[in-house]
């Protein structure tokens, strides 16, 4: 009987530090995320600004293949 209440008491501190070890890695990914969620929004920020200033230059392009396009038709 002795031992299974020593049993258990192992299981249980093993339990316990497995929990804060759960509790320290939940921690680390939420930060983690927070981080990615960040970067996220920064490159889609970048992405924008690319599309904007690329946008004169892709009329231009359209707008030269259209002139093309007629010539040849």
């Amino acid at each position: 009987m002795f031992e299974l209440f020593k049993d258990l008491k192992t299981m249980m501190g093993e339990l316990s530090d497995d929990f804060k070890t759960m509790k320290v890695n939940l921690a680390r990914v939420q930060e983690e995320t927070l981080k990615a969620e960040q970067v996220g929004k920064a490159l889609q920020t970048k992405v924008n600004e690319f599309e904007i200033s690329i946008a004169p230059r892709i009329e231009k392009i359209n707008s030269l293949i259209d002139e093309i396009t007629k010539q040849v038709e």
